[in-house]
């Protein structure tokens, strides 16, 4: 009789919390958070992100969701590698879409250079014109004037340019965004400049550097 009281008092404790604290996976109900998940599984809501790498934002979590709460060391390393090896994924392809990106800008050097040239021209540009070109030849699309793309993506500092990063400059000294460039890695970036066209010039030249302005990442 002691014994069929303690599992009634069990089973009423687990349907209280919503479910069985041994349970492999649990769905998740309204008004849940992974906090009180965690709680009720004890365990940690770090140990739930190393098991669920699919949750990417632990604040966000749906209704009907399955969630896996319990797991033995292995499940944990094995799901730290899973999201290891998407994060290198996603840096290697981020890389190659750069590496492509520099390629085609490449194949436009010595283009002449015409204020207000057509995006759908590949004999001249101008300096957004071009950079409008080069990123929609790999599906990305950006707005056709310099200071608009200076609004796209997402602003990286100096030190943190990697190639394929828009580099923005205020050649006219007026506080005004006026010239775009894509940077190609090793203090270099390739624009459409108005005296020689698509070339490749270094950020680091005094003109360059005294008028530079932002950069953004577009690209991942």
């Amino acid at each position: 009789m002691k014994k069929t009281v303690i599992l009634t008092s069990t089973l009423i404790g687990s349907l209280l919390a919503g479910h069985a604290a041994s349970a492999a996976s649990y769905t998740v109900q309204k008004g849940d958070t992974l906090w009180k998940i965690a709680r009720q599984s004890g365990t940690t809501v770090d140990r739930l992100l190393a098991l669920n790498p699919q949750i990417t934002n632990p604040n966000t979590i749906r209704i009907g969701q399955a969630i896996k709460v319990a797991g033995g060391m292995t499940d944990v390393r094995e799901a730290k590698q899973q999201v290891s090896a998407a994060n290198s994924a996603a840096t290697e392809s981020s890389a190659s879409l750069a590496d492509r990106i520099i390629d085609i800008a490449e194949k436009y050097l010595g283009a002449r250079y015409l204020y207000g040239a057509s995006p759908s021209r590949t004999d001249v540009f101008d300096c957004s014109s071009f950079t409008m070109r080069v990123f929609g030849e790999v599906g990305i699309s950006l707005p056709r004037t310099s200071i608009a793309q200076a609004q796209a993506g997402r602003t990286v500092s100096f030190g943190q340019l990697q190639k394929g990063d828009l580099v923005f400059f205020d050649t006219d000294s007026n506080g005004t965004i006026n010239h775009v460039g894509i940077y190609a890695g090793n203090g270099q970036m390739i624009n459409a400049t108005v005296s020689l066209g698509v070339t490749y010039s270094s950020l680091t030249s005094s003109y360059w550097k005294t008028r530079y302005v932002k950069a953004v990442r577009v690209i991942n």
